[in-house]
Order: structure tokens, then C-alpha cells, then sequence
């Protein structure tokens, strides 16, 4: 039996040997009417101008500063006063969510603002559709300069918090101000727009 199987994989092996292979290398017709291209003949060490493509300019890439108000750090460092101090809340909340996000809060009222983090961060894991989880967490990365990741939070609780005014309205005027300490006024304007739609 081991015979047979072995001749079976010898023949396979050859017929795949034996058949057309794509791979080959191209063959050039040096036939009678073949001249080969002829390079002009250098002296070594001798400078060559390169050929320039008629049509192609080719432009460097040059930096643009980009120019933001200051935050105040004395203004960063406080909560944002929201309209509504109350939590809005789209389900009931579990005993584990509240305590973290007590906990959570007096953190942020101590200055300890990575556990606050840390715990909303858990928080999140737990329910991740409480507006108020979100809410908290972009408003302890704002108070810690990640403005990009506080509005990317935000954002993403306005979309948990859909036909929630309160919660929504709570969300835009953070992000309003997430937008003007990071420096985005026109952001901002339009942020504070929306809060006041709802």
C-alpha cells in the first residue's frame, strides 16, 4: 500500500512538472533585423545628466502651522457645568454602574482624574448604553487635554442617547466645549446649535 501511494505522488509530482509553466522568463527575437539598444559609451567617473520628463513637476510638500487659542489651565481643570445635573438615564442602571460612577466622581472632585477615568472606562465596559457613562467619561478626558478622545466619547453617547433630549442636549454642550478649549470656534458654535435645539 505504501508503494502505491508513493508512486501516486511521484506521478502527480511529474505531471505537474510536465505541465505549461506560467512563470516562465520572456524570450527575446534576436533575429536577423535585432540591434540592440545602444548606450552611449562613458568614461568612468564622468556625470551623466538624467533625462527630465517633459510635463512633470514635482512640488515639495511644506507644512502649515496651525494656529489655536491657549486653554485657560485653570478652566480645563474644572467640570463643565452642564444644564441638568441630574443623570438621565436610558434603562436602569446597575448597582455596579452607580458605584462606579459615584466613585468615579469623587475621584474627579479629589483631582484624581486617571482613576476617573479608569472607572467610567469600566463602567463603559458594563453598560455601554448609559448616556451618562459617556457623558462623565468625555468630561474627565476633557479636563485632561485629550479633546480628540473626549469628542470621539461624546459623539458616541449622542448616538446611544438618540430620542434622550435631556442627555442629548447634556452631550452637544460638552462637546461644545470640548471644541472651543481644543480650539475649534466654529465647532464649538455649531455644537451649541444643536444643544439648543433640544
Amino acid at each position: 500500500m505504501k508503494k502505491i501511494c508513493l508512486m501516486l505522488a511521484a506521478a502527480a509530482l511529474v505531471t505537474g512538472c510536465a505541465g505549461p509553466n506560467p512563470y516562465r522568463a520572456p524570450v527575446e527575437d534576436r533575429g536577423q533585423d535585432y540591434e540592440p539598444a545602444k548606450e552611449p559609451v562613458t568614461q568612468p567617473g564622468t556625470v551623466v545628466p538624467a533625462e527630465t520628463s517633459p510635463g512633470v513637476t514635482v512640488q515639495p510638500v511644506t507644512r502649515v502651522p496651525v494656529v489655536r487659542e491657549q486653554r485657560d489651565p485653570e478652566a480645563a481643570s474644572q467640570p463643565v457645568e452642564i444644564q441638568s445635573s441630574q443623570p438621565v438615564v436610558s434603562q436602569p442602571q446597575s448597582p455596579a454602574v452607580i458605584a462606579l460612577l459615584e466613585t468615579a466622581r469623587t475621584d474627579s472632585g479629589k483631582g484624581d482624574l486617571r482613576m476617573a477615568q479608569s472607572r467610567l472606562e469600566r463602567a463603559l465596559r458594563i453598560a455601554p448604553r448609559d448616556p451618562e457613562v459617556y457623558i462623565q467619561l468625555a468630561d474627565v478626558q476633557r479636563r485632561q487635554g485629550q479633546f480628540l478622545q473626549a469628542e470621539q466619547v461624546a459623539l458616541k453617547g449622542v448616538s446611544v442617547a438618540a430620542g434622550q433630549s435631556g442627555a442629548l442636549k447634556r452631550l452637544w454642550q460638552l462637546i461644545a466645549e470640548i471644541r472651543q478649549e481644543g480650539g475649534n470656534a466654529q465647532g464649538a458654535k455649531e455644537a451649541r446649535d444643536k444643544a439648543a435645539a433640544y
